[in-house]
């Protein structure tokens, strides 16, 4: 074997395990892996896990912090970043960009959908700064860029021909913000444009929805009517999902079910979105986060996202996975043993579905794409996230962290 990690165990039943690396993929699963490795990695009782997946971040303006947000309201926060963007240079976007990603790495992630500003500001530079970190992580994370018209698409003629240019450009992936436009009626043109664009390039569609705390926004709705409507189930995922906190018990229960069975993942920021939505509320100030627990127990796929590091939406974020899903825990009250479970599985089982990832899990014949924790329960991974023993993407050691970090690449 190229690879064995012995004395590991699997999170979901504490039973011991040692897994073999063999071309890429895990070639032995058991208790005792009976082979030697030309590497061998002594886990000490700690989880061995599935890479995360970190579905929902925006590398372009990581590692801002030196850019102030006075109020800290996303409206500014939106203002901010539209008067700076045309001045960023290409070379300072693909160095923060860099250190991002390197930094998301060594957390253990090996997959990740980074949303980039398609407008008529930014039009393609943006794109074309990610597009060249793309290549540059190809062989370490997976990197897929989101189209993303954060100023609108149903009054914004050029923004739409950008949208399109942008798809042949580089972007993977339809975006969106239907609640940017005016009123629901243009919310529903905004979705309508992705559709189109999406079924041109049949690719998948990640939209930011209803990031607000105005409960007159429901198009998460509208998402979900077209989605069946084009027959795209399991093929959109939505971001945010803030004013749904806000709507009554009937609006809930009715946009759940049409989630749940358009099959969209929800993703849920916690971190930025218990920063940035709520503060205009005087007592009790609400939490700014879509309705986890709900979405869960109707079965819909909910995932977690860090969103920013760093910068005027968010002053903080570390890139670990583990922190936004202990940051999830406390805002939608995960505190069970289930609860707990799945929050642990947020950033993996869940994000690896919204993805449509083929071969992720551990079991014979799937790609080793895998981290070694130090902590030996979910529920300890979730309070310490203490650094990462080893990272392994496709059978190759990426990155250790014993006493000191140590990279491989």
């Amino acid at each position: 074997m190229e690879i064995v990690i012995r004395n590991a165990i699997l999170d979901r039943t504490g039973e011991p395990v040692e897994i073999g690396v063999e071309a890429g993929k895990i070639a032995c699963m058991q208790k005792k892996c009976p082979q030697k490795g030309e590497t061998e990695l002594d886990a000490q009782g700690g989880i061995v896990s599935s890479a995360f997946v970190e579905p929902h971040f925006h590398l372009e303006n990581a590692l801002m912090g030196d850019i102030v947000n006075k109020s800290g309201t996303l409206d500014e926060a939106i203002k901010i970043y539209a008067s700076i963007k045309q001045d960023m240079t290409r070379e300072d976007i693909i160095d923060r960009a860099t250190r991002g990603l390197r930094l998301a790495l060594s957390n253990g992630t090996l997959w990740l959908r980074s949303h980039v500003d398609i407008d008529q500001i930014a039009k393609l530079y943006l794109l074309k700064a990610e597009v060249t970190v793309q290549e540059k992580f190809k062989n370490l994370i997976d990197v897929q860029l989101i189209a993303f018209p954060q100023l609108g698409l149903a009054r914004n003629s050029e923004a739409v021909e950008m949208m399109w240019q942008a798809m042949e450009n580089g972007a993977n992936i339809v975006g969106g913000m239907p609640h940017g436009e005016r009123n629901m009626d243009e919310a529903a043109r905004h979705i309508e444009i992705a559709f189109e664009i999406a079924k041109k390039y049949n690719t998948d569609i990640d939209m930011h929805v209803d990031e607000t705390d105005d409960p007159y926004w429901h198009s998460l709705e509208l998402l979900a009517d077209k989605t069946i409507e084009s027959g795209w189930e399991g093929r959109v995922c939505a971001g945010h999902c803030c004013s749904m906190s806000a709507w009554d018990k009937k609006l809930v229960d009715r946009v759940i079910q049409k989630v749940f069975r358009a099959k969209i993942t929800v993703i849920a920021n916690a971190p930025v979105n218990m920063i940035l939505q709520g503060r205009n509320d005087r007592n009790p100030k609400r939490r700014g986060v879509t309705l986890v627990k709900e979405l869960l127990e109707a079965g819909v796929n909910v995932t977690c996202g860090q969103d920013d590091m760093q910068n005027m939406f968010y002053p903080f974020g570390r890139m670990d996975p583990l922190e936004t899903s202990l940051i999830t825990a406390h805002a939608a009250h995960l505190s069970s043993p289930i609860e707990i479970q799945a929050a642990f599985n947020m950033p993996r089982n869940n994000a690896a579905q919204g993805w449509g990832i083929k071969d992720y899990g551990i079991q014979i014949g799937n790609s080793a794409n895998l981290v070694v924790l130090q902590e030996s329960s979910p529920v300890d991974a979730l309070r310490l996230h203490a650094p990462r023993r080893w990272v392994i993407r496709e059978g190759k050691l990426l990155y250790a962290n014993q006493s000191t970090p140590q990279w491989f690449i």
